[in-house]
């Protein structure tokens, strides 16, 4: 399978974005006119009258696309005119009827009008899009922002929640609600500065996560957490769904794995291999009864996430022991 198939429609436009503006000077742009313009008079005055030279003279009115206005292309056909005129004067006599050097000469005029229309077309239809992708990109900020203070807002409301509540159990799952939804609003709020399309560095976005993750656990000094990520490019779709993920398995983690406050160690791995990418979340506590088959609300977020990447999720034993065989996670996703 080919590593474009994958590519998000976001990330298209912005390469085409990036494409679009890449243009030489302005004064690179001129210069490059004048060498067109007098390489058509030399090509003009070294060959017959038989011979087009239109081809020259489209070419000049096609720099257009390296100025930065649109009429730029028009001002380069009016330039380009009076040379195909004065190209007649400069020309090699030869037996050719005049009616057809007139045409030749008519066609080519037409021809750079034509072109120099297409060019400003374009131009303009380009500088109507770049208009809305900023109007665009400048509503998604907005939008984002609006976001982050609602999740701001939520965590505040199950914060005073757990505050108020007269039962432990309650308590501890609001709290984890909260944590919940605190280190989602950070990855939100780290993704927010990026536009949709940009691509995440894999190893630092995975190590930042696990930083938030740590700072929101009630007892940071109860599980030790270990980051093992190559370095890959996500999409802003992947690291929202990984950062979930890992969330979800912490907790489901903390909840299960390392009952009566046991201390325990995590190990998060991240690689890329056959254009697939590889989660591996895997801890040393007590591991799952035997015969039994996780099937908890986090599990199943998590599983639900891993198939909205296309994904699957597997689970075992992380290690032969009887004591604390722990458990291991793993998500194989398309890159």
């Amino acid at each position: 399978m080919s590593g474009n198939s994958h590519i998000t429609f976001g990330e298209r436009i912005n390469r085409l974005r990036r494409a679009a503006q890449y243009r030489p000077s302005w004064g690179l742009a001129a210069i490059a006119a004048v060498f067109v313009a007098a390489g058509a008079l030399a090509f003009d005055a070294l060959t017959p009258q038989t011979v087009s030279v239109g081809m020259f003279y489209v070419g000049l009115v096609l720099i257009g696309f390296w100025f930065p206005s649109p009429k730029a292309a028009l001002v380069l056909a009016l330039l380009a005119t009076p040379l195909v005129i004065a190209g007649y004067w400069i020309t090699i006599p030869d037996n050719t009827p005049a009616w057809e050097v007139y045409l030749n000469r008519a066609l080519a005029i037409g021809a750079v009008w034509i072109t120099a229309g297409f060019v400003w077309h374009i131009r303009v239809l380009e500088k109507n899009l770049q208009r809305q992708m900023n109007i665009t990109d400048a509503l998604s900020r907005e939008m984002n922002h609006r976001v982050g203070n609602h999740l701001q807002l939520v965590t505040s409301f199950l914060r005073q929640q757990a505050h108020d509540s007269p039962n432990e159990e309650l308590r501890r799952a609001l709290g984890l609600a909260e944590s919940r939804v605190m280190v989602i609003g950070k990855i939100q709020r780290l993704l927010s500065h990026s536009e949709p399309s940009q691509m995440v560095e894999s190893r630092a976005f995975l190590k930042m996560i696990v930083g938030e993750v740590r700072s929101a656990l009630l007892d940071s000094n109860q599980v030790k957490i270990t980051v093992q990520a190559d370095s890959a490019e996500l999409t802003s779709m992947s690291a929202i769904v990984l950062g979930a993920m890992l969330l979800e398995l912490t907790n489901n983690a903390l909840k299960y794995a390392f009952p009566d406050g046991m201390k325990g160690t995590l190990l998060v791995r991240f690689s890329v291999s056959d254009h697939k990418h590889i989660v591996e979340f895997e801890d040393d506590g007590i591991g799952i009864p035997h015969g039994c088959s996780p099937d908890g609300f986090g599990i199943r977020s998590v599983e639900g996430l891993a198939r909205l990447l296309e994904g699957s999720m597997t689970c075992g034993p992380a290690r032969q022991s009887n004591a604390r065989p722990g458990t291991k996670w793993r998500a194989v996703i398309p890159a």
